[in-house]
């Protein structure tokens, strides 16, 4: 059973991480307000889709996210891709995902869609879904998410979001035959927002929260069977999230520098860095 509550906290992790390796830079649109524009609120960081923001790409521009990096110097598996069909619809790939397992024999794919609700100078709101598979023989990772981020113009130079996210894991391991077979599954609940404040034309600083709500947890063994519901009321929040970052604008490029911190996980505030391009 021991084995059981330790691959459990694994699979946790691996769902952090795998949140993780989606998210990117705080960021938004760039350009003049246009009323005309369902993306009319701008901000110095404009033009560049993250995990916890309402952005999305301009129709026709590819933006690309660098990994991040957790200093000193560990990145995560990520290059995010997103490329704007239109003004309200945002696909994209994690690249490293959809290619680095077939050259090590395996296989993985992986999708991020975005479409805006309701966009105006005041108010954005924006459903987000992602997919990611990795597979190879005798092993089965899948994870499955969708946020709905939504952010206030509070005051000119300060803005307001809040999140909420669903989120599934799976992962499979061995034959069923095997004494080392294991399947299993999370399920869990976010609840989050943040706060941004445009300090310039070209720089803004972000802070943003996310924390559980809800988190299921089934594990399948040969010889045994797990079953878990928790809630931060309980007192067993496995994990949380919350980042701060600086973030500049220089050409095409924005820099968001800054800390992160995950509960269960970092044993205290990681530095935080990333790049990202557009053309």
């Amino acid at each position: 059973m021991r084995n059981i509550f330790l691959t459990t906290r694994a699979v946790i992790t691996g769902g952090i991480f795998a949140l993780l390796t989606l998210s990117g830079p705080t960021l938004a649109q760039r350009g003049e307000p246009n009323s005309a524009s369902p993306q009319a609120m701008t901000t110095p960081t404009s033009g560049y889709p993250g995990f916890f923001d309402t952005n999305m790409a301009e129709p026709g521009s590819i933006v690309v996210e660098w990994p991040p990096l957790l200093l000193p110097f560990i990145p995560m598996p990520s290059i995010q891709v997103d490329y704007g069909v239109t003004d309200t619809l945002t696909v994209g790939t994690n690249a490293l995902v959809t290619t680095l397992p077939w050259l090590l024999g395996a296989g993985g794919a992986s999708l991020k869609v975005r479409t805006m609700l309701i966009g105006d100078a005041e108010f954005q709101s924006t459903a987000t879904f992602y997919g990611s598979w990795i597979g190879a023989t005798e092993f089965n990772a899948s994870w499955q998410m969708a946020t709905s981020n939504n952010t206030f113009k509070l005051a000119p130079n300060h803005l307001a979001s809040a999140q909420a996210m669903v989120m599934n894991v799976g992962i499979e391991s061995g034959s069923e035959s095997s004494v080392n077979y294991i399947n299993l599954r999370l399920t869990t609940l976010g609840l989050g927002g943040g706060y941004q404040f445009i300090a310039s034309e070209t720089a803004a600083l972000s802070f943003y929260a996310l924390l559980p709500a809800y988190t299921g947890v089934e594990a399948d063994t040969v010889g045994a069977n797990l079953n878990m519901n928790m809630d931060p009321r309980s007192g067993q929040m496995l994990w949380g999230i919350a980042r701060g970052s600086f973030d500049i604008r220089r050409d095409e490029w924005v820099y968001s520098i800054g800390g992160i911190y995950v509960h269960n996980v970092a044993s205290g505030i990681l530095p935080w860095f990333s790049a990202t391009t557009r053309w």
